[in-house]
């Protein structure tokens, strides 16, 4: 019985454990309760951090800003391009070279939330060697590159497109790129990455001299992918070094740059290239208070950025529902076990208790009618004593089970069974010796709550057969 009770606890806790489980969503990290939350030590999960990327990483705070950088674009041998010319209008054209380490950039970074801004104009000086004294003006090249932040929620950012140099033809719309290029910074004063451009590929470092990024430095590599299949081979690389400053000044360096590269206004603008915006001013610095937000005039629509801002998305990153820690099943387990066997052994104990009192009644009926003794009251020292010797058969002075259970069986009135026999000698063996002596006899006469006349006993009448004894 007692191994049945356990068995029945043990269910009912583990039902009770996993209750909460299948039928509520829990919370992680509920101290004693569930298990810490993945997002404690994984920003992944953490739905605290945001995609903001100056929350995810000071060097967003410290690298935003306007830059005046001096640039030089290096063959692949080392030898610095200050005769270099535009792709596709070759030497042999005679249109003249440009002077690719002699360039000014003037970069704009601006971070707003989960994006990233990143708008550069590229200054170069015609070198006046055009055929037939052909002179060009300057070539400004304008560049608009847009990013991201990424569910990863480490500061990288994913670029969505890169435009390079305002389109000739009517029309043109954002391309978002296939691989999107991936930029990541290290501790809080470099970016790392590469960029893709159409057959260009670019390999670059971006380095802020100081924390607040008042100084700073770039070194990129540039591979051409051939048209034919072949490998990347490695065309160039460039350095730029510059400094941050304020609006004004970038607005007046960027006007006196396009004045001293010769760059015309479009209005001024005459020679082959007159109607070609790589070179015309392509705003006034002088009289204008801001550049143009998309300088290339291809800007992303809201519904590009929605392919790569994550706050858009959903992330993959779902911290799971809370699982219970081992301690606390343990506990719970362990208070249904103790509440459970305390029921069952309360259960238990009465139904003993009942069939006591059904036994001991049942052994009074048949002594009574063995010995022509009707009520419990007319017990007598003598009468018990006389029981006793007419019961101990052999004389010893003590009665054993069968013994008791053979007066009773004889008397055939209460048909107790082997159980209910065990169940009586174990209440009424007071030493547990397996006999009983009279003295053990008598109490048991005085512990009988029911008399065989009326079915109802009385506790004055054990007392007093008890002091009789």
């Amino acid at each position: 019985m007692v191994t049945s009770f356990l068995q029945a606890a043990l269910s009912l806790s583990a039902c009770l454990c996993l209750f909460p489980i299948e039928s509520l969503a829990l919370k992680c990290g509920i101290k004693g309760v569930t298990m810490p939350c993945i997002g404690d030590t994984d920003v992944r999960y953490n739905p605290n951090i945001s995609y903001d990327l100056k929350e995810q990483n000071d060097f967003w705070k410290a690298i935003e800003g306007l830059y005046v950088l001096d640039q030089c674009d290096y063959d692949a041998n080392g030898s610095p391009q200050s005769k270099g010319y535009i792709r596709g209008l070759g030497e042999e054209l005679g249109f003249g070279s440009f002077d690719f380490c002699n360039t000014k950039a003037f970069m704009n970074l601006t971070v707003d939330g989960s994006r990233l801004y990143t708008h550069r104009y590229q200054v170069s000086k015609f070198n006046n060697d055009g055929a037939n004294g052909l002179v060009l003006p300057g070539l400004v090249v304008p560049i608009d590159a847009y990013s991201t932040s990424t569910f990863e929620k480490n500061g990288e950012v994913y670029q969505l497109g890169t435009q390079l140099g305002i389109p000739m033809e009517e029309g043109a719309v954002f391309a978002i790129e296939d691989d999107p290029a991936k930029m990541t910074p290290v501790g809080e004063r470099s970016l790392l990455g590469t960029i893709v451009y159409d057959d260009l590929q670019t390999y670059e470092n971006q380095y802020c001299v100081d924390l607040n990024c008042n100084k700073f430095s770039t070194y990129s590599e540039q591979y051409i992918l051939p048209d034919d299949g072949s490998d990347l081979y490695f065309d160039r690389f460039t350095r730029m070094n510059g400094k941050k400053v304020d609006e004004v000044t970038w607005m007046k360096e960027f006007d006196q740059t396009l004045i001293d590269f010769n760059v015309p206004a479009p209005e001024s603008a005459v020679g082959p290239f007159a109607s070609n915006p790589w070179f015309v001013k392509p705003f006034d610095p002088s009289t204008e208070v801001k550049h143009p937000k998309c300088i290339t005039a291809v800007c992303p629509t809201e519904d590009d950025w929605r392919v790569s801002d994550p706050v858009y998305g959903s992330s993959p990153y779902i911290e799971p529902d809370g699982v219970l820690t081992g301690g606390f099943i343990a506990g719970v387990t362990i208070a249904t076990i103790v509440v459970a066997v305390s029921i069952f052994y309360f259960i238990y104990k009465r139904g003993v208790e009942a069939r006591e009192r059904r036994i001991k009644k049942g052994v009074l009926e048949s002594i009574s009618l063995t010995m022509s003794i009707t009520t419990q009251k007319e017990l007598t020292p003598i009468d018990l004593g006389n029981m006793f010797k007419k019961i101990d058969v052999d004389g010893n002075g003590n009665l054993s089970k069968d013994e008791m259970k053979e007066m009773v069986d004889n008397a055939g009135v209460a048909n107790i069974s082997d159980r209910d026999y065990d169940i009586l000698f174990n209440a009424i063996d007071l030493d547990h010796n397996g006999t009983l002596d009279f003295i053990e006899f008598c109490a048991f006469f005085a512990s009988i709550p029911v008399s065989s006349e009326t079915g109802k006993g009385s506790d004055q009448e054990n007392d007093k057969l008890v002091e009789k004894v």
